[in-house]
Formats: C-alpha cells, sequence, structure tokens
C-alpha cells in the first residue's frame, strides 16, 4: 500500500490495541471507525508481531506510514520466540513499519517464519489481498490486550 493510501494517514490515533495471539493491530481513531491491521503470511508461513519500539508515540495525529528493512537477525530468534505456528521455521524474515505521528515516530517490528520460501506483511483495511494462510494459521482471534511496552 503507498503512503498517501493508507487509512491511518491524516487521523488522530487515541488508543492501540495488539491482539493476544500477535496476528493483528487495532488502532482507535478520534471520531471514526477503528484501523485494524493483519499481520500475513504466503502459503505455509506465519507472522506475527514482534515488538513497538515506542507505543506512546502512536497516541497522536498520523502524518506517515512507511515500510522498513530491518536487518536479518538470522535464525537465532526462531528458538527464543513463542512459537506462533506450531511447526519448526527454518527461516525467519524481519520486516518493519513506521508509523509517525505529530508526538514521535513508532517502529513496529513483524516477523514471519517459513521454510524459507514464503514472506510476510502487513495487511491494512483497503489493501485488495488478504491470505490468512492454508491452515488460517495467520487468522486473528482479536482478543485484543494493550501493546508491550
Amino acid at each position: 500500500m503507498t503512503q498517501e493510501k493508507n487509512p491511518l494517514i491524516g487521523k488522530r490515533v487515541v488508543k492501540v490495541w495488539l491482539a493476544a495471539d500477535r496476528k493483528a493491530i487495532k488502532f482507535d481513531v478520534e471520531g471514526g471507525d477503528p484501523v485494524v491491521v493483519r499481520a500475513d503470511g504466503d502459503c505455509c508461513s506465519s507472522t506475527w508481531i514482534e515488538s513497538f519500539d515506542a507505543p506512546g508515540a502512536l497516541l497522536g495525529t498520523v502524518s506517515a506510514v512507511e515500510d522498513l528493512d530491518m536487518p536479518n537477525l538470522g535464525n537465532v530468534a526462531a528458538q527464543a520466540q513463542d512459537k506462533t505456528s506450531g511447526y519448526d521455521p527454518e527461516c525467519i524474515s524481519y520486516y518493519g513499519c513506521k508509523i509517525t505521528t505529530d508526538r514521535g515516530s513508532c517502529v513496529i517490528d513483524y516477523r514471519n517464519e517459513s521454510n524459507g520460501y514464503y514472506g510476510g506483511n502487513l495487511v491494512w483495511p483497503d489493501d485488495e489481498y488478504y491470505y490468512g494462510g492454508v491452515y488460517e494459521q495467520n487468522v486473528s482471534k482479536e482478543q485484543w490486550r494493550d501493546p508491550p511496552r
């Protein structure tokens, strides 16, 4: 999704929620419907939200949303993180999304585990395609909680 089309641009975020399964984020916006972004993975892979580096910066008027290239930390994270898909990944891919508001910026770190042939992404409400995975492994239960600090 291009930055100009992102549904958060120009909106004032008043609350941010992370799904308990880490597969979705909900942005409550002033005077409008919530904006829900879903972590999605291709085919036989699983994508999850790993962390927010400055969640307080999200509470403000959004001026920019951009994808970031993240450093490849290798597969060491596969041994340490809580398994989201239930299978042993061969490859971890690292992704980032930077959201800038009038209060600063926050980088959302999200990851994908697969056999190395698949990747992941964040799917915004106006995106045309949401896959969910062969076994619906990327479908969130959307049980909302505060994001980790």
